[in-house]
């Protein structure tokens, strides 16, 4: 018995067969004819990058606003702090006009204690016009010393154990506005030792 495996082979190169260009080319027609997969993934992609186009313009647009609202809010920020600074200038120049005139006075009159007395004046308008802005004193004399507030320049031995890491002197004050250190005071810091 003879088993033979019968096998066709076509050689489908267009030198060859002329005719399997023509079958192949009316392939080609077919799929232009009739919406297959690749022209509705074209579709798809094309709507795609519509969408994608329209968003990146919307976030462009809403980048845009959030920078016109930032150069706003950075405006009246500004305008805010030159109202402050305006009245700040504005109760203190008075305390500038009385420093003229006690010189002044002082030149004239060669007194010494009508300097004196017209340089007080004008400290308890300064600490007043201070006070009313919020700037306040530290108070720290004859209490522990704190770092956080003041700045120890010298330690001073003591013979009082109560005395011990507590501020003997003020050398500069120091200055608060609300919570905010604006200053710290400068002190004199007592060192507990046995003479």
């Amino acid at each position: 018995m003879s088993d033979e495996i019968k096998v066709k082979v076509m050689d489908k190169r267009h030198w060859v067969n002329p005719e399997a260009l023509t079958k192949d080319t009316n392939e080609e027609i077919d799929l232009k004819r009739h919406p297959h997969l690749v022209a509705q993934l074209e579709k798809q992609m094309a709507e795609n990058d519509l969408k994608l186009k329209e968003y990146i313009a919307a976030y462009k647009q809403k980048m845009a606003e959030n920078d016109e609202f930032r150069a706003r809010l950075q405006k009246d920020v500004d305008k805010r702090v030159d109202t402050a600074a305006a009245g700040f200038f504005r109760d203190t120049l008075p305390l500038m006009d009385q420093i003229d005139m006690a010189l002044s006075a002082a030149e004239r009159t060669h007194d010494i204690h009508t300097l004196i007395t017209g340089l007080k004046m004008i400290q308890s308008g300064f600490v007043r016009t201070f006070t009313d802005f919020g700037l306040i004193e530290i108070e720290c004399e004859g209490q522990p010393f704190n770092p956080a507030e003041a700045e120890a320049v010298q330690m001073m031995p003591v013979n009082d154990q109560k005395k011990d890491n507590v501020v003997i002197e003020v050398v500069q004050p120091g200055f608060k506005m609300k919570e905010m250190l604006i200053r710290p005071a400068k002190v004199i810091v007592g060192k507990y030792s046995e003479f």
